[in-house]
């Protein structure tokens, strides 16, 4: 079998948006308690 096509259509700047998706993903849940923290934490000044 020719997996020529295949390995060129996997080029490198998929896997780069890829593994970026895949980390944003990961950090949004971080992201939004510490955000939800800073807004309580405003409100309760």
């Amino acid at each position: 079998m020719d997996f020529s096509a295949l390995t060129g259509a996997v080029d490198a700047t998929a896997v780069v948006a890829a593994i970026m998706a895949i980390g944003a993903i990961m950090i949004l849940p971080v992201v939004a308690r510490w955000g939800a923290k800073k807004v309580i934490g405003m409100i309760g000044r």
